[in-house]
């Protein structure tokens, strides 16, 4: 975009960056297209961290603070869609009705809050033993740290719909890998900075009771749905 009144090039605003005249407002066009641009920038920069998350993951996921907070919320989000997605697919192919609040989207709403918990959890614990990381740069870790589950997960779906029995096997290594590996790692990953107390030890532990309850929770829910399912 140019200045009307001194002819600078500018990359965009209200006002001229040079004479700061006032800039002529922008076309619907060119709005969607700096929009466009934007989601393709962020999606490349997104892919880029994945994969070398995947190549180098403690390494990398050690190192990762606030700027990859987009990020950890993709994979969040997509980590919790996976498990529901698969179950509803299975479902959907019997004979019976299949309620999709049920088994996709309260499951999906369960595993973010889940998800957001774990966290919070393993914030707290990083708190009491002193460190100083901030709410952003944790959430930020965490969600590197699920980079590599997410893939798995990724890979169990692809062998569900090859209708292939191992993809339950591989579900099941994603989801525990994440829910048990994750704290232990994020807490080791601070372990530089520790001023407190509290051994962090006894943090994974009470991390791990409420990560037991919430399972035995889910597999409930999703044993009532099947029931459900086969007498109805």
């Amino acid at each position: 975009m140019y200045c009307p009144q001194c002819g600078h090039q500018t990359d965009g605003g209200n006002f001229c960056e040079k004479c700061g005249s006032p800039l002529p407002g922008q076309s619907g066009h060119q709005h969607a297209a700096q929009t466009g641009a934007a989601a393709k920038q962020a999606a490349k920069q997104f892919g880029s961290f994945v994969l070398s998350v995947l190549k180098r993951p403690y390494q990398e996921c050690k190192a990762t603070g606030g700027e990859q907070l987009i990020s950890a919320i993709i994979t969040m989000v997509l980590f919790s869609l996976l498990t529901p997605l698969m179950f509803y697919i299975l479902f959907s192919d019997g004979p019976g009705s299949v309620s999709f609040t049920a088994i996709f989207l309260e499951p999906t709403i369960y595993f973010i809050l889940f998800l957001f918990g774990l966290h919070a959890c393993i914030f707290f614990a990083l708190k009491i033993a002193g460190n100083q990381v901030s709410f952003k740069d944790s959430f930020s870790r965490f969600g590197a740290f699920l980079i590599p589950f997410t893939a798995i997960l990724i890979l169990a779906l692809f062998f569900f719909l090859l209708h292939t029995d191992i993809c339950f096997t591989i579900l099941a290594v994603g989801l525990i890998g994440a829910f048990f590996a994750i704290p232990p790692a994020m807490l080791g990953s601070y372990q530089h900075s520790y001023k407190g107390k509290i051994d962090v030890i006894y943090s994974t532990i009470v991390i791990y009771l409420i990560i037991c309850v919430t399972f035995q929770l889910i597999i409930e829910h999703y044993v009532k749905e099947i029931f459900r399912y086969m007498l109805f």
